[in-house]
């Protein structure tokens, strides 16, 4: 009998932090403090450079460090099985005229977070959140935030699945396709070259060529 059971069992749905600072001025005392900080070469390439602060300014930087993560709430994104996926994408439909995707991103993105999501207090333990606090969030989210909510439940629901794993370990040479990620000669094919297409074998006959063709 195989073990198969016992390995779906351990299962695990991906997760994707979010963290959202309550005090945007604290974000903006931190990006003041980088642009003022003295610049060098790269060590890896001389054509860019790194912030080289002083030990003044590397206290500073760590103080406004724990000032925002004190001052941030952190919302975990957890990946669910594609039937529920596709429920929701079903329950917020696209608007006429308006997307040109097949779901409405203005409020599918939140109605997966809060179906999905929990909050991490600082103790690291997972807590339901309520639909007034949800309601609170929603009301006071950016734009930004809520690109960064929107590219966690893409990356836990979509991004990870879509990676290939059957290469890994293996000891043949790797290369990489398309996307970046590093696959053996053998599965980084075009999709045209995995469809069969375009695998026939090349005559070897000649033809005489007529002297008016030439």
């Amino acid at each position: 009998m195989s073990n198969l059971s016992s390995r779906l069992e351990a299962w695990k749905a991906p997760q994707k932090d979010v963290s959202i600072c309550l005090d945007p001025e604290l974000l903006d005392a931190r990006d003041a403090l980088m642009r003022s900080t003295p610049r060098r070469p790269d060590v890896q390439d001389d054509r860019l450079v790194t912030p080289a602060p002083s030990e003044e300014e590397q206290l500073r930087l760590a103080a406004i460090e724990r000032e925002i993560q004190d001052a941030s709430i952190t919302l975990r994104i957890s990946g669910v099985d594609r039937v529920t996926y596709n429920k929701w994408l079903l329950a917020c439909p696209p608007r006429k005229g308006v997307d040109a995707v097949g779901f409405n991103p203005t409020t599918f993105y939140m109605h997966a977070a809060k179906n999905s999501a929990t909050y991490v207090d600082e103790s690291g333990a997972e807590h339901e959140i309520t639909a007034d606090e949800w309601a609170t969030i929603d009301k006071r989210l950016s734009d930004g935030e809520h690109d960064r909510i929107a590219k966690a439940v893409t990356h836990v629901n979509r991004a990870v699945g879509l990676v290939d794993v059957s290469f890994f370990g293996n000891a043949s040479e790797m290369t990489r396709d398309s996307f970046g990620i590093s696959a053996s000669r053998e599965t980084s094919g075009s999709p045209r070259v995995a469809s069969g297409a375009g695998n026939q074998k090349k005559s070897t006959s000649k033809t005489p060529t007529k002297k008016g063709d030439a």
